[in-house]
């Protein structure tokens, strides 16, 4: 019950926002759909971590329309790309990318064409940069955003070049989001309390402090922290979990041992008497080595 009032609220301040900002109620409409999507979809998001992206690019949107500027600045593919990034949800992004698109279209009036552009951005990033590892393959991603945007805009004038530098915008504009992209990812990560594959594959480089650490006082658990890390990671992709997280987790999985490594050392050198010892309490005396350092 408190949910369904909550949910009314939540509307009906939609809607009043709407129509105190003085635009289309189709917006607030096309929100509430996609909400109540989500909420039946059962996804692993943050409500307000979504809604804050969405605010992100309306209001950016709505300056740059308001201001009369030419619609080659809006960042088409920016919002789509973190989403997915930071999400790891293409359903997410996509639903992200249609309430864009038909915001920004109803703002400029039904414009038919920013629906369609803000569509192609949106799903073609999101498509790109899903399970994306590396930084060039978000600035890979950013242009060929920008160019599939050149082509929509080549189409939709009747395959006429009307104003050549539209199109050089047009494609600069899905690199610079790429590149803002990676540049506002760490904040993003901080406020929505989340790790990317991208912050994930840090931790993986070997010239980590702590694994380089491991490798000199404890190469004994380095390596068997590599083992884990591929049988982990062999487990995941057979059943579609996030492989990189389960590695990178099972290479830190012993990382406490490394205070101890002396001790274990001792303790395994006493589990191994040498061969003048008695030869009776040699197994009793491996065994409380063993059992020493479970």
């Amino acid at each position: 019950m408190i949910n369904k009032i909550k949910l009314i609220i939540g509307a009906a301040s939609v809607f009043l926002t709407a129509g105190a900002l003085g635009v289309s109620l189709i917006i607030p409409l096309v929100l509430l759909c996609l909400f109540i999507y989500l909420k039946l979809s059962k996804l692993n998001y943050s409500l307000l971590n979504l809604i804050f992206l969405f605010v992100i690019v309306f209001v950016s949107s709505y300056f740059i329309i308001g201001q009369g500027m030419s619609t080659v600045y809006l960042l088409f593919s920016l919002i789509p790309m973190l989403a997915t990034i930071l999400f790891g949800e293409l359903e997410i992004s996509l639903a992200l990318s249609l309430a864009a698109a038909v915001s920004v279209a109803m703002i400029r009036g039904g414009n038919f064409y920013l629906l369609v552009s803000f569509l192609v951005g949106g799903i073609a990033a999101s498509l790109l940069v899903l399970n994306a590892r590396r930084r060039l393959d978000i600035i890979r991603a950013g242009l060929i955003v920008g160019i599939l945007e050149a082509i929509t805009l080549f189409l939709m004038d009747r395959l006429k070049v009307y104003y050549p530098l539209r199109y050089l915008m047009l494609t600069l504009n899905g690199v610079v989001s790429s590149f803002i992209v990676l540049g506002t990812l760490p904040i993003f990560e901080m406020l929505f309390k989340t790790t990317t594959n991208i912050s994930l594959l840090e931790l993986a480089d070997f010239n980590h402090p702590l694994l380089q650490r491991m490798i000199l006082e404890a190469p004994g658990t380095y390596y068997h922290s590599l083992v884990v890390g591929n049988l982990s990671e062999a487990a995941c992709r057979a059943v579609g979990a996030n492989a990189l997280l389960a590695r990178i987790g099972a290479y830190y999985h012993d990382i406490g041992k490394v205070e101890k490594a002396e001790r274990r050392t001792k303790q395994t050198r006493k589990a191994r008497p040498d061969d003048e010892q008695d030869g009776d309490h040699e197994p009793r005396k491996r065994w409380n080595g063993i059992s020493a350092q479970i």
